[in-house]
């Protein structure tokens, strides 16, 4: 029962009174418009009718048109169709105040032309301007850094309040999940919800509807490859029922990608507004990630936070930030090894070669944060290249698209956090006004790009890389090649097996413990050298005299 109704006739009875119902004319349930409701109106003699009609909402609006075609043919003076009000009313105002029309069209059974009826319908209260200011909160269910844990999002709407959208949450750096221990979702099943249980990630709950006591739906959160641009999605099927309704299931998607210089997991969603011409009015949106040993925490104890952007369905925004702060990161050990290498072979028009490579022990460690090394006199960078350095721009819009002759190097990272490999190149990128060029490692695999930038530094022939801000993500091995060549990133000076060559090194974790050594650049060829410059010098022996 949704309403009342009274229909005042001329003829005996006179007035019947009734009840409004929505119905289902198979009895089944109610899978989508146009709704059936039924006007059941009696006398008190016993006289009855029943009148049968359409409810057909607007797709984009949700405008109700209700339509009654099978009327019988008798006369009334007055039909007054009451919809009842409370937490349980079929319909809700406007949520922006203005004027409306109420439009009816009378169709008389004689076939002359139908009468239009209009009457003004009109919203007042609404506060100026209309509010959108949602809240955000965020559990873990462990704290402890570099540990496993499950992660709930919630964000809660009042009413009155702009409807949500659409929304775009940064995690807190270095809350990441472990790729590789999830079956990801293809398509058609991400798409079509249909995703097996080897992809689920958790549980999406979300309450909708105006008044006092909204619908609670929930649905499984499935993990998936690409989707709109991002190297991973989410899909989300959701149950649209509720009371008599079962509009199928709703499929929300989400993206999922990574910030390619805070490694920062980004999560990007349009949601749903309308379902079968129901507006949702969304009051709370919940996402829990719970799958086992997915999700582990920074090692980075300072206090981060979950940001998130909103956007209302009349363009607004809202910018939401909620603290979050891992715990025991100064008892995590951190012995990352670092050893780098070249080769004696060198020459004027190729340059010098040079190998740095980074190994972590099994176990659970901090994660490095930053690596400043300072090269030996002996190896100069080589200004030559360092002038066909790739401008900034052409950088930014794509590291890829930079010239040749910017591209010194070449880099190859594995971490737990994705299936096999990222390599990529080392490239300089000047700045403009900057000093010298940069040296940014561009690191690519599984759709993921990742920039480490390494700000350079020349002083009086001394080359210096600071790689200040490395993501806080854990590294299982790295290793960054600078080969020798008509644009090599480092000349020679003199001969690099005339005395040893040392790097000093810096390497900073995530939790403040740093590594301080001279790296000992170990030179390999310098034996064949030798071998050669004997054999030259027995060569020159004069003759023993006969």
């Amino acid at each position: 029962k949704v309403g009342s109704v009274t229909i005042e006739t001329d003829l005996p009875p006179h007035s019947l009174t009734g009840s409004v119902y929505l119905g289902s004319p198979t009895g089944a349930p109610i899978a989508g418009p146009p709704y059936t409701i039924y006007l059941d109106a009696e006398s008190v003699y016993g006289v009855s009718v029943r009148l049968q009609g359409e409810v057909t909402p607007n797709p984009t609006t949700g405008r109700l048109e209700a339509s009654f075609l099978k009327n019988p043919p008798l006369p009334f003076s007055e039909l007054t169709l009451t919809l009842r009000g409370g937490p349980l009313a079929p319909v809700a105002n406007p949520l922006v105040c203005g004027s409306a029309l109420t439009e009816a069209l009378f169709a008389p059974y004689t076939g002359e032309p139908p009468a239009l009826s209009s009457t003004p319908f009109s919203t007042t209260g609404c506060p100026s301007p209309l509010p959108f200011s949602l809240t955000q909160g965020t559990r873990s269910s462990s704290a402890g850094a570099a540990a496993y844990t499950s992660y709930t999002f919630e964000l809660a709407r009042e009413d009155g309040q702009q409807y949500l959208s659409g929304l775009s949450t940064d995690l807190p750096p270095g809350l990441v999940g472990a790729i590789p221990s999830v079956a990801l979702c293809g398509e058609p099943q991400a798409r079509l919800g249909s995703c097996s249980a080897a992809s689920l990630l958790g549980t999406a709950t979300v309450t909708a509807g105006a008044g006092a006591e909204p619908f609670v739906f929930s649905g499984p959160v499935y993990l998936t490859g690409p989707y709109s641009g991002a190297p991973y999605g989410l899909s989300v099927p959701v149950r649209a029922v509720a009371g008599p309704f079962d509009l199928g299931t709703v499929v929300t998607r989400a993206a999922v990608g990574v910030d390619p210089y805070s490694g920062r997991v980004i999560v990007t969603s349009a949601l749903p507004t309308i379902v079968g011409g129901v507006p949702l009015r969304l009051r709370t949106l919940g996402v829990a990630v719970t799958r086992s040993r997915f999700l582990f925490n920074p090692t980075n104890c300072g206090v981060l936070a979950t940001e998130t952007t909103l956007t209302s369905t009349l363009g607004a925004t809202q910018a939401l930030s909620t603290p979050f702060q891992a715990t025991g990161c100064a008892s995590l050990p951190f012995k990352p090894k670092l050893v780098a290498s070249t080769n004696a072979k060198t020459s004027r028009p190729r340059g010098a070669s040079l190998t740095v490579k980074v190994g972590y022990p099994k176990g659970t460690q901090a994660n490095i944060k930053s690596v400043f090394v300072t090269l030996p006199r002996r190896l100069p960078s080589r200004l030559s290249t360092l002038n066909q350095a790739c401008a900034a721009p052409v950088f930014g819009a794509n590291p890829l698209a930079c010239p040749p002759a910017s591209r010194v190097g070449s880099v190859k990272v594995r971490t737990p956090v994705l299936p096999g490999e990222l390599v990529g190149p080392a490239i300089f990128v000047s700045h403009g006004g900057a000093g010298f060029p940069d040296l940014d490692l561009v690191l690519r695999g599984d759709g993921v790009t990742v920039i480490l930038v390494g700000n350079t530094n020349i002083s009086r022939g001394v080359t210096t890389s600071d790689f200040a801000s490395i993501p806080d993500v854990p590294v299982s091995s790295f290793e960054v090649k600078f080969p020798t060549g008509k644009y090599s990133a480092l000349a020679a000076f003199g001969n690099l097996c005339a005395q040893k060559l040392f790097m000093p090194t810096t390497i900073t974790a995530q939790n403040g413990k740093a590594i301080r050594q001279r790296t000992r650049i170990a030179v390999s060829g310098c034996h064949l050298k030798h071998r050669r410059s004997h054999r030259r010098h027995r060569g020159r022996r004069p003759k023993p005299s006969r």
